[in-house]
């Protein structure tokens, strides 16, 4: 175990004790304990998969062929099948489909970092990553979700930090102009949906504005305003697992919410969710999933190395998105936005972490040189030394 690992250890540990202690307190263990075992897990196969690391190449191409499979398969439901809206299989409904598949695509093209290293196969890992990253792509803009576009101005300045702004300014205003063309692209294709789904959106938020039918978006923020009342009426302890669709039902019957909102079972919002559920902690913990990656993950996207920046931005993406996404859904009410999330977390960690090993090996000694005597660095193959003379 490595710097680092011990706090990620404690994080994952921590999300299930919260779990735990929350659904004893509210009698809801049976909720709380998948939540809980999802975590714990998690923590088990992090010390598995530090004892043994995973290959990167295994990393990128399971991650690659994601990408396409989930493109695949919603090109298969839209166009075929004829759906609405490409879903996965329960609980991996459209939402959470198309949130992760846009993941999958973000994350596959933090990549190119990496694959532009691999100097006999350069070309054939960015093809393999491309076209994944168009998959993702593809299933996101299929699946019809709005929620996870809000995180995009956010990820695209991970992507200059970390890729772009080293380029010449050319290469960066070419990509910046490929991105925006791309975007446009997507919002305009009829077949995509899209361009209606936006502007339902937006037509949802005035008619919430002024009192009339809310729609989906409307009843978010008729939800975020419940969700706020409970916290404030208990925002130590919550109302648990099984507490929380009472409360809501019983504001709905003294007409402090809309009719019909009190049937949905969480309040389509991370931080709201944990907090109402879980009190104080459950909020504590879900910010700390957000920002101890971050702390962890934000030096590398300094790092000289292409490979290890690849790493970085895949690892500050995995927050970033899950953030966004978080606004409009809660992912980690569900035991598989736990498991995805700290699967994720913990293969990305591991692969940096031992980046470093490789990258950045420094040793520090005070032996006299061979030859005449020098104060200066030295470079020694793949070692670096700081020798430094004895006065």
């Amino acid at each position: 175990m490595g710097r680092g690992d011990g706090l990620l250890l404690a994080l994952l540990l921590g999300v299930g004790i919260v779990e735990v202690v929350a659904g004893a307190w509210h009698s809801s263990l049976e909720r709380a304990l998948p939540l809980a075992g999802a975590a714990w897990l998690a923590a088990l196969a992090f010390m598995l998969v530090r004892a043994v690391p995973p290959r990167p190449s295994a990393w990128w191409v399971g991650l690659a062929l994601s990408g396409l499979g989930a493109g695949g398969w919603a090109a298969w439901q839209k166009w075929i099948v004829g759906l609405t809206r490409a879903t996965g299989h329960p609980p991996l409904h459209s939402i959470f489909f198309g949130n992760l598949a846009l993941l999958m695509a973000l994350l596959c093209l933090a990549g190119l970092g990496w694959a532009w290293q691999q100097r006999s196969t350069r070309f054939f890992w960015v093809a393999l990553l491309l076209s994944g990253a168009m998959g993702g792509g593809l299933a996101s803009a299929l699946s019809g979700t709005r929620g996870g576009w809000l995180a995009l101005p956010l990820v695209i300045w991970v992507f200059y930090y970390g890729y772009a702004r080293r380029w010449r300014a050319l290469w960066r205003w070419l990509a910046l102009t490929a991105a925006i063309a791309v975007m446009i692209g997507v919002y305009t294709t009829p077949h995509s949906g899209v361009e209606k789904r936006v502007d339902k959106a937006v037509a949802e938020v005035h008619r919430y504005m002024e009192g009339a039918d809310y729609g989906s978006v409307g009843a978010r923020l008729e939800m975020y305003r419940g969700a706020f009342w409970l916290i404030y009426e208990r925002p130590l302890v919550g109302y648990g697992h099984q507490g929380y669709l009472p409360a809501m039902q019983r504001l709905e019957t003294q007409g402090v919410l809309s009719p019909e909102l009190g049937n949905y079972w969480h309040a389509h919002n991370d931080l709201l969710d944990a907090w109402v559920r879980k009190g104080l902690p459950g909020l504590v913990i879900v910010v700390s999933l957000y920002l101890i990656p971050l702390w962890l993950f934000f030096p590398g996207l300094r790092a000289e190395s292409a490979t290890q920046r690849s790493y970085a931005v895949a690892g500050i993406l995995l927050p970033i998105t899950f953030m966004g996404f978080g606004l409009s859904y809660s992912f980690f009410a569900y035991p598989a936005g736990v498991a995805v999330y700290a699967s994720w977390l913990i293969f990305l960690w591991v692969l940096v972490s031992e980046q470093v090993l490789q990258d950045g090996c420094h040793v520090y000694t005070n032996e006299k040189p061979d030859g005449d005597i020098a104060d200066a660095n030295v470079s020694d193959g793949p070692h670096f030394y700081y020798r430094m003379v004895d006065s």
